[in-house]
């Protein structure tokens, strides 16, 4: 059963994920947020201390529903190729789609916010990373035989989903920023059905 205070919490990130890409985190009061959710300003700090909290819950937020995107899509996959896809190719979509969110809020902070929220960005970055690399394990953790005779130990599958991730955040960035012209899903494909070809070799 879903616990009334954590739908209420979910609401105000929500809210305050809407006005952070309207305004900017810095024009983004209590007050205002409280009008948003059509909550008291004083219900807000039942869940929340401060603005800089409730920044941080909604980057953390961000990584859990990344997280939960690139899960629900390998979980539909079937082949190990197909899982490793799904999580290649869906990791590259929605760390764009955020990508383009991030850079209209950082639009709107001067050098100064930019400065102080960097170190809730690295956050967000490390528990990507963290979530992602969970995925991955439990995508290469299989009972298939040939794959186990290629990792035989939590060392090297933990380099394995390392270098997987690595590879698709740089993809994603030589593509999306850096205007690169091969297309995103061949890209993919083919780091799969190399990993795929390796564990299987």
């Amino acid at each position: 059963m879903t616990n009334p205070d954590d739908i209420i919490q979910q609401e105000i990130l929500q809210s305050a994920l809407q006005l952070y890409r309207k305004a900017g985190p810095r024009k983004v009061t209590m007050d205002n947020l409280a009008r948003a959710t059509g909550r008291s300003r004083s219900s807000l700090y039942y869940y929340f201390k401060n603005r800089d909290e409730i920044f941080q819950a909604v980057l953390s937020r961000i990584a859990e529903d990344v997280a939960s995107e690139i899960r629900v899509a390998v979980a539909a996959a079937k082949s190990l190729n197909e899982r490793i896809f799904a999580f290649c190719f869906t990791k590259i979509k929605t760390s764009q789609e955020w990508k383009r969110v991030f850079n209209a809020i950082d639009q709107l902070m001067s050098a100064e916010e930019q400065s102080k929220h960097a170190k809730f960005l690295d956050a967000l970055h490390s528990k990507l990373i963290y979530l992602e690399r969970g995925i991955l394990m439990e995508v290469l953790s299989t009972q298939d035989l040939q794959v186990n005779a290629r990792i035989h130990n939590n060392a090297e599958l933990d380099i394995l989903t390392f270098l997987i991730s690595s590879s698709v955040r740089g993809v994603r960035r030589e593509i999306y920023d850096h205007n690169d012209p091969h297309d995103a899903k061949d890209a993919a494909q083919l780091l799969s059905d190399m990993v795929t070809q390796w564990l299987r070799s």
